[in-house]
């Protein structure tokens, strides 16, 4: 078990004075308690450091413990057998919690603190694995609170209607390491997710996770030093946008991960966000364990993604990487053994639709590293560039091994895995066309002439077989790492419909591009 550590609330109160931690864009209406026609003329208790008020007539959890007091007993007996529309306030300072604290099937429920800085939970003696765990149910609001060094998940959701985290912070203090936490905010097989204004730090999985989810919009977070800092897992209908991602392994990631009850995701917009100095060690297990540490952004093995207008810096391995999962599994001959069930639903190696338009990139490839990428990059390393130096490794780096593949006919086998519903879905591994492809245009290069006046669009494998000239023994196609400029690009130079903006209804109120940010800048881009 690790120990106690002390709280550093200097380093969250730094986050929000330096505008890592962004206020809400008209997301956060303070309406997350009681509603009707009463809710005005309620006496109010106090107000958090968010401007949610708090009413007298809310459920208190230990109003009158000290500091460093146990309220295990007290907060799972406020959040046992809730009624409808409950408000329950966790009290003022810095409290320990030795359990999971677990709620089942709530309606409407909102659980705060007094802020973000103000109220602190600390995990770190817990004998449970989540700190918080909401078990089904919907309407759902945790805010105004943080949580330390959670055994395992700071704040977990599964299969909840509506679910709203604002003004939270999840923390592993001190050095990024694999003994800690997994996931911080940890939305799960859920619909409605609204993730706004929160804090993570510290995560050896991911700091904001949303997974096999849909109806989804991520805004205004900031992950720090996580291993993954913002991750969209086999969700659909996500938007992500005016977040900060900074110094994780991997600043934003977009996956379909094989073996899932939810296959594959889709429809992803990851747009107005700044990812940059993601260079941390890559501490993980599992998938997000092969993430190339310094790398901005990383869509993987998923299809129907659209990223822009957003700012990827100081990365020390690439801007945007995008690949299929043959990167990370090449032994073709297992899949239909090893991932055939999955297949069947319609979960896919490869990828299709991936637009990256109007993106800055500056300063990044400088110190390019990583298993998952390593032949590349020794690859890339040999070459020249226009001035005789090494060859500076590509800002935006696609696989293309998985097109290649789909184009010469050595996947169509996998047509026979596919399953009717997912075939209906348009799952398939034929020759791409033009909706398919990957297309990269209009990004900006941002870096100072005369010291970073490369950035280039790299190819790991040409799409079309017939620009197959190096193969190996067997006849199988080796790298060809195809090169080409960013700007006035040939490779990836190609145009995708946009995609539809997600939609969130919490409590019968939109929320998103649609709905309550619909005057937002980001979201008229």
């Amino acid at each position: 078990m690790r120990q106690a550590r002390t709280f550093k609330k200097l380093l969250l109160v730094t986050a929000i004075s330096s505008g890592f931690l962004l206020a809400g864009c008209d997301g956060d209406d303070g309406d997350d308690g009681k509603a009707g026609a009463d809710a005005d003329v309620v006496a109010q208790l106090a107000v958090t450091t968010s401007g949610f008020p708090i009413p007298e007539d809310a459920i208190l959890v230990a109003p009158d413990a000290a500091d460093d007091d146990d309220i295990t007993e007290a907060l799972s007996v406020a959040l046992f057998d809730l009624p409808e529309d409950a408000l329950v306030v966790l009290p003022k300072g810095r409290f320990v919690v030795t359990e999971s604290i677990v709620v089942n099937s709530a309606s409407g429920l909102t659980l705060t603190g007094y802020g973000i800085n103000e109220t602190a939970l600390d995990f770190s003696t817990s004998n449970g694995d989540d700190a918080f765990r909401f078990q089904g149910g919907n309407g759902i609001t945790v805010r105004d609170f943080g949580v330390y060094e959670a055994p395992k998940n700071g704040i977990k959701a599964t299969n909840v209607n509506g679910i709203h985290m604002t003004y939270t912070a999840t923390v592993w203090e001190g050095e990024l390491e694999a003994a800690n936490g997994a996931y911080g905010l940890y939305p799960l097989k859920s619909q409605n997710v609204l993730l706004e204004n929160n804090y993570a730090f510290g995560s050896a999985d991911a700091g904001i996770y949303v997974g096999q989810s849909e109806n989804i919009v991520v805004r205004n977070n900031t992950a720090k030093q996580n291993v993954a800092g913002i991750e969209i897992e086999n969700s659909t209908m996500a938007d992500v946008y005016n977040n900060i991602a900074l110094g994780n392994s991997g600043g934003i990631l977009v996956f379909d991960l094989p073996g899932l009850d939810k296959a594959y995701g889709g429809n992803v917009r990851v747009f107005n966000n700044q990812a940059y100095n993601n260079n941390a060690d890559n501490v993980g297990a599992g998938v997000v364990g092969t993430v190339p540490p310094g790398t901005g952004v990383l869509v993987l093995a998923t299809s129907d993604v659209e990223m822009y207008n957003n700012q990827i810096t100081d990365n020390d391995t690439t801007a945007v990487a995008i690949t299929s999962y043959l990167l990370v599994d090449d032994d073709l001959a297992s899949y239909p053994a090893n991932y055939g069930a999955t297949m069947g639903n319609g979960w896919s190696p490869t990828l299709k639709n991936v637009y990256l338009h109007n993106n800055t990139i500056a300063r990044n490839g400088d110190n390019p590293r990583g298993a998952l990428l390593q032949p590349v990059i020794d690859g890339y390393s040999s070459n020249m560039n226009s001035k005789g130096a090494p060859q500076t490794f590509p800002a935006i780096l696609y696989d293309g091994i998985g097109e290649l593949l789909s184009n010469a006919g050595e996947l169509a086998g996998f047509n026979a895995l596919v399953g009717a519903e997912a075939q209906a879905d348009g799952v398939n591994y034929d020759p791409y066309g033009a909706g398919d492809q990957i297309c990269a245009n209009r990004n900006i290069n941002g870096n100072p002439a005369p010291d970073y006046d490369e950035v280039n669009t790299g190819l790991v494998y040409p799409d079309d077989p017939a620009d197959i000239t190096m193969v190996d023994g067997d006849g199988n196609p080796l790298p060809h790492l195809l090169i080409d400029q960013m700007v006035n690009n040939t490779y990836l130079n190609c145009v995708q419909p946009r995609l539809a903006p997600a939609v969130v209804n919490f409590r019968n109120n939109i929320y998103g591009c649609t709905g309550d940010d619909l005057a937002e800048a980001a979201c008229a881009l």
